[in-house]
């Protein structure tokens, strides 16, 4: 009998011993509580905490999306077995924007994690801004062009600009009124320096918040255009029937200081010339790649017996690079 009542009796000490293993492992339980004192850039988070007899450190995640990426200071709550309310309050906020938020706790039970709300800021929301291409590119001078949607707040905005992302530059303020809808706008700067690759991007602001757009690049051009170098070639080298049909291929070269997007614009002509008599003449663009090619077909030669043609092949020019031109020759007949 004395032996069963001590295995009884070591039995409930086990049982008491697991049981308080588990209660001292118990992790904290918590509530998302609903926002308050909701202002243009700052917000209350509330929540409720209950430690389950720990110390608890609990805070706030928060964001634009449910991967929040902002966290609000911590707080504590003493060892309990008693919901506890808490709050936090955060700022920095942008006006006008919804957040998602959610509670956060942990002690030496584990951690927990609340269920996701949402509150939206007062005020208007920043400006959209997008930065739009460059037009009317000179030597000195360039216009930069973008959109704005002001949001419903007046908005004033400028063009930065300077040879690098870190700009440094930027013209005379622009202001627009308290739109819903996007704005076209351009900026004309002058006194820039020839041949000079520059950044720019367009900024706005409501008050002194400001609304970033991306940056995009333009190229003056050149005080002097260089000239670059024309390769062509015309195939096949004879075409013996009528219609002759010929491929002029070629590409720009050189001046490589200047962008392609700059440099590689523009058309090529291609003519072919029996003596003086021109049988054909075509156009070919040049691509972004700086080449070209074009087809050119003609049935009579003027002449009964086979013919030397003279093919010229002229590129005409643009605002960066000077006019060039290169002669082929080709047999027909």
């Amino acid at each position: 009998m004395r032996r069963t009542l001590q295995v009884l009796v070591l039995s409930l000490v086990a049982g008491a011993s697991i049981t308080g293993v588990a209660l001292a492992a118990s992790s904290p339980t918590v509530a998302t509580g609903a926002a308050t004192k909701i202002g243009n850039s700052s917000v209350v988070l509330n929540g409720t905490v209950n430690p389950n007899g720990h110390t608890t450190q609990y805070s706030f995640s928060y964001g634009p999306t449910t991967a929040y990426g902002a966290t609000s200071s911590t707080g504590s709550v003493k060892a309990g077995t008693k919901a506890v309310a808490v709050t936090r309050t955060v700022s920095g906020l942008t006006p006008g924007t919804t957040y998602h938020y959610r509670i956060t706790a942990a002690s030496s039970g584990g951690l927990v994690v609340g269920a996701d709300r949402t509150f939206t800021t007062t005020g208007h929301p920043p400006a959209s801004v997008i930065t739009g291409g460059a037009v009317n590119v000179g030597k000195t001078v360039a216009t930069p062009t973008g959109v704005i949607n002001p949001e419903g707040a007046a908005t004033s905005w400028v063009v930065q600009y300077g040879l690098t992302t870190s700009y440094g530059l930027e013209n005379f303020p622009g202001t627009l009124p308290a739109l819903t809808t996007p704005v076209a706008v351009s900026a004309v700067l002058p006194g820039l320096a020839p041949g000079t690759l520059f950044h720019y991007r367009i900024v706005a602001f409501h008050g002194s918040v400001p609304s970033v757009g991306g940056d995009a690049t333009f190229f003056t051009e050149p005080s002097r255009r260089p000239v670059p170098r024309l390769t062509a070639h015309t195939s096949p080298g004879r075409d013996r029937r009528s219609p002759y049909a010929f491929t002029t291929s070629g590409s720009l070269g050189g001046a490589g200081f200047i962008p392609a997007a700059q440099r590689c614009t523009g058309n090529v002509g291609v003519r072919f010339y029996n003596g003086r008599r021109q049988l054909a003449f075509v156009v070919a663009p040049v691509q972004p790649n700086c080449r070209f090619s074009v087809g050119a077909s003609f049935r009579r030669l003027h002449s009964r017996a086979p013919a030397a043609l003279r093919v010229t092949v002229d590129f005409r020019g643009n605002g960066y690079v000077a006019p060039v031109n290169r002669v082929d020759h080709v047999t027909a007949g």
